[in-house]
């Protein structure tokens, strides 16, 4: 379904998250005076750019910030606090592209929901936009990736230019890369909460015969998600290349071989459904009217229980002679059988 905006500018392709902070920071910056804001600047820029104004007057004023808009205070400090606590800013953006409400990123966060509200609007605003994929790919996912490759082949003191670079290292403390923002937005909230945290919530040892088999569990889990945000990074050369070429061979490999697999439950699944496709399954007293006209339903409310030898003759048309006597057993107060005279 195609997505109708009111605003013209927001069907600029070249268009990125951090648009109405852009626009904010070239107000204030604007000499000798600060820009004023136009009827085509919505209230978010028209708060955040008095936010900045007095924001830079110093410490008594930041306080006076906090106690009038505590959300656009801490959605700031999140955004400004990159370079010392990068972590945050990384699993709230995650959280985002994974579509989860502003709530419960909040709650995950221990922040306000407006904290994370503000944060989407002015510095990630990409919550109108998760079904333009390719949007997102080039403006939030590739952007993230390049930063990751600039640090890389940068020194250990990163690139005095880029600050991003500077704050993305190439494992965050200890695993928050860029490529959490990829597993977040095409796996979804789960897959972006176990990527997080390493573990599945709610998954816990009841007893101690659990753990064992709790921590099997973790450890496979933990190579998984490991192996897989590396193999979305790492570099293909001349000299690996060939074990890539065994491992991808081995992989369809195996694939082939389950899919034989599958082929033969496939048959056995269809004879057992067609076997039991042939049984009467009843309960109660359709069952009663089901076998009304049969032999078997003259044995229906006997104390007796038939063996399936015994079923099978009776519907065979060959009932034994002995038992005549069933409908006469009748149980009673002992542990035995009494047979009354018919």
């Amino acid at each position: 379904m195609k997505s109708s905006y009111k605003d013209v500018r927001l069907y600029n392709p070249f268009l990125r998250p951090d648009w109405r902070f852009e626009r904010v920071l070239k107000l204030v910056g604007r000499a000798p005076a600060p820009g004023r804001t136009t009827k085509l600047d919505d209230s978010y820029i028209k708060e955040a750019r008095s936010f900045m104004l007095k924001w830079r007057k110093g410490e008594l004023a930041r306080e006076q910030l906090l106690q009038d808009n505590p959300g656009l205070y801490y959605a700031y400090m999140v955004y400004d606090n990159l370079h010392t606590d990068p972590e945050v800013r990384f699993m709230m953006e995650a959280r985002l592209l994974s579509g989860q409400p502003a709530e419960e990123v909040a709650d995950a966060l221990k922040t306000l929901p407006q904290t994370v509200i503000w944060y989407e609007k002015l510095f990630f605003n990409v919550d109108p936009f998760l079904t333009h994929h390719d949007w997102i790919v080039k403006h939030v996912l590739l952007p993230s990736s390049d930063r990751f490759m600039v640090h890389d082949a940068a020194d250990d003191e990163g690139d005095e230019h880029d600050p991003v670079a500077r704050g993305t290292p190439l494992i965050i403390r200890p695993h928050l890369d860029m490529t959490l923002k990829f597993f977040s937005y095409f796996g979804g909230p789960v897959l972006c909460e176990f990527m997080i945290g390493g573990f599945k919530r709610g998954a816990t040892a009841i007893t101690q015969d659990d753990i064992p088999g709790w921590l099997d569990e973790q450890w496979q889990l933990t190579l998984q998600r490991r192996s897989a945000q590396a193999a979305g990074v790492f570099e293909v050369n001349r000299y690996n290349v060939m074990e890539l070429f065994a491992t991808h061979t081995r992989i369809i490999e195996l694939q082939r071989t389950a899919e034989t697999g599958d082929e033969r439950r496939s048959v056995f699944e269809r004879h057992v459904h067609a076997m039991l496709e042939d049984l009467p399954w009843t309960v109660g007293k359709e069952a009663k009217k089901l076998y009304s006209d049969s032999a078997v339903s003259a044995f229906e409310d006997t104390a007796a229980e038939l063996d399936p030898e015994e079923l099978i003759l009776i519907n065979a048309g060959k009932t034994p002679d002995y038992l005549d006597e069933v409908s006469a057993v009748t149980i009673t107060g002992r542990d035995d059988l009494e047979v009354k005279d018919a």
